[in-house]
């Protein structure tokens, strides 16, 4: 009999003591840890989703306090009362945010009152197209760090935390067998750790290698049906 999966909110954990550092995210945390002493207020950290960007932004949090803004939030928020802010904000999916203008007069406010802006994104800002000459330039200059593909080690970490996350015991060899079956990618890693755990909660298994192995043959099944 198939277990009903209940959907149960996850919390993920941000200490700072968590994060691993990797070829692949050396550069962006060293930059954190630089604040304030960074060469102007503003530094931007673009990858791709899941690949530590949040976790970054905790890091800077605990030395800013600063406010975290969602780029819905941000495009929703009036401009007056953006101005009356505080003075280091940590702006999240940045590349959607949708009005130059608000952007040009936030980020002004932000340097006039020597405070600090981290952004997060998909993209770096010199990528996003303003019609205004002003705003552009600022986004050009802004220093942009990417986190890049992840390698075994950081990948092998991200599984621990996603896994840790859903408060779930899965042995190393289970992530060794993951690692030589998939693609490396933060997303990826995200998916088959969500799969599997709905897998095993409706097999009412525990998530080992076996039932790795069913759940791959499963996928590969589906893909050549398509």
């Amino acid at each position: 009999m198939k277990q009903l999966i209940l959907p149960f909110s996850v919390s993920p954990t941000f200490e700072a003591r968590n994060f691993i550092v990797s070829s692949a995210n050396e550069e962006a945390y060293r930059w954190v840890l630089r604040w304030p002493n960074w060469t102007g207020i503003c530094l931007a950290i673009y990858g791709e989703q899941g690949c530590g960007k949040t976790h970054l932004s905790h890091i800077w949090h605990a030395q800013t306090q600063a406010v975290r803004l969602t780029s819905e939030e941000f495009n929703q928020i009036d401009l007056v009362s953006l101005l009356k802010g505080p003075r280091h904000i940590i702006l999240e999916d940045a590349q959607l945010i949708e009005r130059d203008e608000k952007l040009f007069h936030f980020y002004n406010h932000i340097a006039l009152s020597n405070g600090g802006l981290l952004i997060l994104s998909r993209t770096p800002p010199a990528r996003w197209k303003s019609h205004l000459p002003d705003l552009q330039s600022r986004l050009n200059a802004i220093p942009a760090i990417k986190i890049h593909d992840p390698d075994e080690k950081l990948l092998s970490y991200v599984f621990q935390k996603l896994f840790h996350d859903l408060q779930l015991k899965v042995d190393e060899s289970v992530i060794t067998f993951l690692l030589k079956h998939m693609v490396r990618s933060f997303e990826s890693a995200r998916k088959w750790v969500k799969d599997l755990n709905v897998y095993a909660l409706t097999q009412n298994r525990s998530i080992t290698i076996p039932l790795v192995r069913e759940l791959l043959k499963q996928k590969e099944e589906a893909d050549r049906s398509q």
